[in-house]
């Protein structure tokens, strides 16, 4: 009987270590999700350190008044181009009706010339028409 109570007892505590170990591991793992996770945010800490840096390079190397000397100058240079355009639009459109109205003229003295009047021939085929 004696025998059969210690090996129940070692069975209790057999269960409970092994209840202990289960409990071990599981902290581990806590304590390595909480490791990798100190990790994650070291090297985002490094990460944002760098960008830092990149930006701060840049923020030294980038001359704003000579960026702004080049903005005013192509705006000029735009707007110049613009009217250089207009004006090249209205001199297309001024020649356009000049050749429009040369072109009615020398078409008035074909038709007079071979007796056709446009008008009457208009007017006649409104009446045929109606």
């Amino acid at each position: 009987m004696n025998t059969c109570k210690v090996m129940a007892k070692d069975t209790v505590r057999t269960q409970r270590y092994v209840q202990k170990f289960y409990q071990m591991r599981t902290q581990l793992q806590a304590v390595g999700l909480r490791i990798q996770t100190l990790r994650s945010n070291q090297q985002m800490a490094d990460a944002m350190r760098g960008a830092t840096r990149a930006m701060g390079m840049m923020n030294h190397g980038v001359n704003l008044p000579q960026i702004q000397r080049i903005m005013n100058e192509v705006e000029r240079e735009s707007t110049t181009m613009v009217m250089k355009e207009e004006m090249m639009s209205d001199a297309v459109d001024d020649e356009l009706e000049d050749e429009d109205a040369e072109s009615n003229t020398i078409l008035k003295q074909v038709l007079d010339e071979i007796g056709v009047d446009l008008l009457q021939q208009h007017g006649a085929l409104k009446s045929n028409v109606r």
